[in-house]
C-alpha cells in the first residue's frame, strides 16, 4: 500500500471531522480504483461477447450443413449457447451498480465493495450459466460423431478436449479470477476499513 493510500486509511477510519478537501482526496481515490474496476469488466465482457457472436456466427452455419439430425440439433443447441452467454453478461452488466460520486463516502465505499462482490459470484457461477450449456452441447456433437466413420475416436476426441477445455475455464475463474477479485477487495477494505460503510 501506497503512503498515500495510508493516509486515505486513516483518513477513512478517522472518528474526527474531516475537511472539504480530505474527503475529496478520498472520493478522487476511490472514484479511480471504480475507473480501474470497470475497465477491467469492461474489457472481459467485450472478450465474452465477441467470443459468444463467434459461437453464434459458427456454430450457425454448421447447423445449415449439419449431415444428421443430431449434428443439426447440437449445433443449434450451441448457437443458442452463445446467445445465452451475451444476454447473460450483459443483464449480469446492467444488474451492477455503479457508484456515483454525489453519493456519502460511506454509500459509495458500499456500492464499490458490492461490485467487486457480485463478479466474485459472477466468477464462481461459471460452471452453471456457461460451461454446463456448453459441454452438453459439445457432448450432443460427440455422441452424433459415434454415426461417423471412427465414430469412437471422433467420440473420445470431442469429449476429451470439451472436458479439458472447459476444466481450464472453470480453474481459470474459481482460482486465479477469484483470487484476484478477492485480492482487490481486500485491499479496499483495507483502505477505507471494513466497517466504513457505517461512517
Amino acid at each position: 500500500m501506497t503512503p498515500q493510500s495510508d493516509d486515505l486509511c486513516r483518513l477513512w477510519q478517522s472518528d474526527s471531522g474531516t475537511g472539504p478537501v480530505d474527503a475529496q482526496d478520498l472520493l478522487r481515490e476511490l472514484e479511480r480504483r471504480s475507473r480501474s474496476f470497470d475497465r477491467m469488466i469492461r474489457r472481459r465482457d467485450i472478450r465474452e461477447i465477441l467470443g459468444g457472436l463467434a459461437i453464434v456466427v459458427i456454430y450457425s452455419w454448421f447447423a445449415l450443413d449439419a449431415g444428421t439430425m443430431l449434428y443439426r440439433i447440437a449445433d443449434i443447441w450451441l448457437a443458442a449457447c452463445g446467445v445465452w452467454f451475451i444476454w447473460y453478461l450483459r443483464r449480469d452488466s446492467k444488474r451492477a451498480l455503479k457508484p456515483v460520486p454525489d453519493q456519502t463516502l460511506a454509500v459509495y465505499r458500499r456500492t464499490l465493495m458490492q461490485r467487486y462482490e457480485g463478479q466474485i459470484r459472477l466468477a464462481k457461477s461459471v460452471k452453471y450459466w456457461f460451461l454446463a450449456p456448453l459441454w452438453f452441447g459439445l457432448l450432443l456433437q460427440a455422441i452424433a460423431a459415434l454415426g461417423d466413420p471412427r465414430g469412437w475416436f471422433k467420440f473420445s476426441m470431442i469429449l476429451l478436449i470439451a472436458t479439458a477445455g472447459n476444466g481450464f475455464v472453470w480453474w481459470l475463474n474459481e482460482g486465479p479470477g477469484v483470487r484476484y477479485l478477492e485480492r482487490k477487495r481486500r485491499e479496499l477494505a483495507a483502505l477505507i476499513g471494513e466497517n466504513g460503510g457505517s461512517k
